[in-house]
């Protein structure tokens, strides 16, 4: 139990940090200068207001100073982050995977909200999710090396070599279909952020379950795109979505697939 809070504290304590990455990177803003400031009347803010999710909750939802309402997406942010990462210990317990994987899921939160708000995905934290996820045995192996509790070299090495071939095989079925469907609708379907999240996909679930994933990610999106009709869906949540439900359940999912295709 004491794990999970502490993994739910990790994760509010970095979904606080995401909710400045993606107020100021759309907008090409440094992330760490100015400090903190309430972005009506500009009056820095004090530690105590930055305490995640208890701050907003013991301000009412409003600036210290103006009163101004804060946006809820803040409050959300952070305790999504934090239900990633207390979800993810209880799956991996704590450890190299379990932080490297919630920062995964973190970034794949923070571009989520960014498309949702500005239909922009940067590529700064879209390549910092792929690499991440591409090195995620190389950083296991080191902490494992580093911790004593070793496995060879060779399994590492073999894993490794498995995340760069799955994420480019995505990359590449993701370029492929993007191509033919921009010829069949005349118009843009998937852009290159979508083929970097694919990659990522690839990258951290492996295949076949990367393509489940996939699969779950379209049957998300297939209410809202038809809701919207003309206007532009972003899909990057739905790949988001689609990981994270295939990344949970991915036991059960591989005995299906292996029930289908025995």
């Amino acid at each position: 139990m004491m794990a999970i809070l502490f993994a739910l504290f990790i994760g509010l304590a970095i979904g606080s940090f995401l909710n400045v990455l993606i107020v100021r990177i759309p907008k090409g803003e440094n992330i760490a200068f100015p400090p903190s400031h309430c972005p009506k009347c500009s009056n820095a803010l004090k530690w105590w207001h930055n305490i995640p999710l208890i701050s907003w909750i013991l301000l009412q939802g409003k600036c210290a100073y103006c009163k101004s309402p804060i946006s809820k997406i803040y409050p959300v942010t952070e305790l999504l982050t934090g239900l990633v990462f207390a979800v993810l210990a209880m799956k991996l317990g704590l450890g190299a995977e379990w932080f490297v994987t919630g920062l995964i899921f973190s970034l794949l939160l923070a571009l989520s909200i960014i498309d949702f708000e500005y239909y922009a995905v940067p590529d700064s934290l879209n390549f910092t999710a792929l690499g991440l996820a591409l090195l995620l045995p190389l950083i296991l192996w080191g902490w494992d090396w580093a911790t004593g509790d070793l496995k060879t070299l060779s399994f590492y090495k073999n894993e490794l070599i498995r995340s760069f071939k799955d994420g480019a095989i995505m990359a590449a079925a993701f370029f492929i279909l993007g191509f033919i469907v921009k010829k069949a609708i005349k118009k843009d379907a998937l852009g290159e952020a979508d083929i970097i999240i694919a990659a990522t996909m690839g990258a951290l679930l492996g295949l076949p379950l990367a393509l489940i994933a996939i699969y779950i990610a379209a049957i998300l999106a297939i209410v809202p795109a038809f809701a919207a009709r003309e206007h532009m869906v972003p899909f990057v949540p739905f790949l988001a979505m689609g990981t994270w439900v295939a990344y949970l359940f991915g036991d059960t999912f591989m005995k299906w697939w292996s029930l289908l295709y025995a």
